[in-house]
């Protein structure tokens, strides 16, 4: 199967290995493309690992699967990925849809963000995100 994330990888080639913790992402868009692979298999234990342990405590876990299960991921764009030293920045855009609830149709959404990213003990975690308009 092709990589959630949009690479022309092999899921076990490209973000699995970073989801299992066979391996650890060597950048912050590694990073970025790791979580939405992670929210496209619904793996929500990666997601809250993959955050920059200073904000863990934020991470509800119960919220974050009720929201990926009633959502299908259909395509993760990248605008623009830098690194310098231990902070990083990925703007990105999440294509998904809304599963259709009762009456309410299926709705195809983006979310647009810009996500700050931290190098800590040589392992590159999601910090904080500022959604674009």
């Amino acid at each position: 199967m092709n990589c959630p994330c949009g690479t022309a990888k092999d899921f076990k080639t490209c973000c699995e290995k970073f989801i299992t913790g066979e391996a650890t992402p060597a950048h912050p868009e590694e990073v970025m493309r790791s979580r939405y692979s992670a929210f496209a298999t619904k793996n929500i234990p990666y997601l809250k690992e993959s955050l920059d342990p200073q904000n863990r405590h934020e991470f509800n876990a119960a919220a974050t699967q009720q929201w990926a299960d009633g959502a299908d991921f259909t395509r993760l764009e990248i605008v623009r990925s830098e690194e310098n030293g231990n902070k990083g920045i990925v703007e990105f855009k999440a294509h998904f849809t809304v599963k259709p609830i009762g009456e309410n149709p299926a709705a195809e959404h983006v979310h647009h963000e810009t996500g700050t990213f931290r190098k800590n003990q040589g392992r590159w975690f999601y910090k904080t995100g500022k959604i674009h308009e």
